[in-house]
């Protein structure tokens, strides 16, 4: 496996890609595909594409800057990639055929995957951008022949990029001191010198602080729980009002539906464990992964965010096919500690309620068929993370569609104990949820998601 701390594996394993060379020189498809990647990372944005997506992008790259009289067409690196231990496609279920098989297209067609830098390669150099350049330099050095890179590495972003406000700000690293908010604004690292959450709701969130200033706040190191903005007394900083799904609030989920990347500052007030003992401090790159709305401890309405760093990880444990009974699961799920923990989600318990279910969703009985079988997506109903620490077990976790996995992790969807199913939006409207024998869900953990997503309005659900 590809070890995130090693710059020189990085560039041994571009080294080793492996290319077509009927005209005598490396084709470059790889390389450009890679490099294009590479920008995505160093610019902060989504790290996994759909491929209806990246054809259009990587197509025009390859005809631009592809050897003379090579064919331009992206399915071969956007595939043949994933066996580098570079890159990754992400919503494949079975075999993907050979990058260069007849039935390579109408798969790609059919099955529209993402694909992108692996977890780990976009996790490193995003965050680091010396080891970047060297990985940039080594594709250059074996495959472009000392020619000028300039244009193509522009049209990358790979080179003298055009600061929008979004990922590593560039020269600032992660853990580099400010005395106070204007030296971090002139930074750009946060603009707003009073709010805590820089951003909009069309584009998300650039950054936000934290420095103690809201009493529901929980600090964990590599896991943040941070409380929205809005509602406090500006003399005694107390809640004194209900917080709004607005302003920053807003960008913080828009962040979460788009994947991009949040910048987190830590002040001196903080959690003392996790903070600088004076001033502030850059402390790298987040990622939303869970928001939802309580009261607060004042008894206001606060909306919530779980932020988790991006730091090194290794690859989750992969478990056996179990039989065809009902797996234990975990009823305190593990960590994987490294530099920062993970949770070790049973493949048993997920297996077993899509095989149980026969790969159908459960909210609208589609049954997705691609060309390498079924393919449905195992969703926990009360989280496995912090705050939430629910169970790996099989009574906590549905069988759905990727659409309503989405709705429901959104709280765009939730669940009555008689198993009606609540749909928000524009179009609201009641159906059931199938249960099946061998197959039965804890009404408790119910009950959490709906308690969790009992607060965003209807004009939101």
């Amino acid at each position: 496996m590809l070890r995130q701390d090693s710059v020189e594996e990085l560039c041994a394993a571009v080294e080793a890609l492996r290319v077509h060379q009927a005209t005598g020189l490396p084709a470059r498809h790889q390389p450009i595909t890679l490099l294009w990647g590479l920008g995505r990372a160093a610019t902060g944005q989504p790290r996994l594409v759909p491929w209806t997506v990246a054809r259009t992008e990587l197509r025009r790259l390859l005809s631009k800057y592809g050897r003379p009289g090579s064919d331009p067409a992206p399915e071969y690196p956007f595939v043949a990639l994933s066996r580098s231990g570079l890159w990754e496609l992400d919503g494949v279920n079975g075999e993907v055929p050979q990058a260069r098989g007849s039935r390579l297209r109408p798969w790609l067609t059919a099955n529209n995957p993402r694909g992108g830098l692996s977890e780990e390669v976009y996790t490193f150099v995003a965050t680091n951008p010396a080891a970047r350049q060297q990985v940039v330099d080594t594709l250059l050095h074996r495959f472009f022949d000392g020619g000028d890179p300039s244009e193509l590495l522009q049209d990358c972003q790979l080179v003298d990029p055009v600061f929008e406000g979004f990922g590593v700000v560039p020269g600032i690293d992660t853990g580099e001191p400010f005395p106070d908010r204007r030296a971090l604004a002139a930074a750009r690292v946060h603009r707003p010198l009073q709010a805590g959450i820089c951003g909009t709701a069309e584009q998300g969130a650039e950054s936000i602080v934290v420095s103690g200033g809201y009493e529901d706040d929980e600090d964990y190191g590599d896991v943040i729980v941070y409380t929205g903005q809005g509602g406090r007394d500006p003399d005694t900083g107390k809640q004194v009002r209900d917080q709004e799904l607005t302003r920053g609030n807003a960008a913080l989920v828009t962040s979460l539906t788009t994947g991009a990347m949040v910048r987190v500052v830590r002040g001196s007030g903080g959690e003392p464990q996790y903070s600088p003992e004076t001033g502030l401090r850059y402390d790298g790159l987040f990622r939303v992964e869970d928001y939802w709305s309580e009261r607060g401890r004042s008894g206001y309405l606060v909306w919530r965010y779980r932020l988790t760093q991006l730091l090194q990880t290794t690859a989750t444990p992969k478990l056996a096919v179990p039989a065809p009974r009902q797996p234990a699961g975990k009823q305190f799920p593990g960590h994987a500690q490294v530099t920062t923990q993970r949770i070790v989600r049973s493949t048993a318990v997920a297996d077993f309620v899509k095989r149980t279910h026969d790969f159908t969703c459960q909210a609208c009985e589609i049954r997705l068929e691609t060309p390498t079988g079924a393919y449905a997506e195992a969703a926990h109903i009360k989280p496995l993370g912090r705050p939430h620490t629910g169970p790996d077990i099989t009574a906590n976790v549905l069988c759905l569609c990727p659409n309503h996995h989405v709705l429901f992790d959104l709280g765009m969807l939730t669940i009555a104990d008689d198993l009606t199913i609540i749909r928000g939006g524009s179009n609201p409207h009641r159906e059931r949820l199938r249960e099946v024998a061998a197959h039965q869900i804890g009404r408790e953990y119910l009950a959490y998601h709906r308690t969790h997503h009992a607060q965003l309005p209807a004009a939101e659900k």
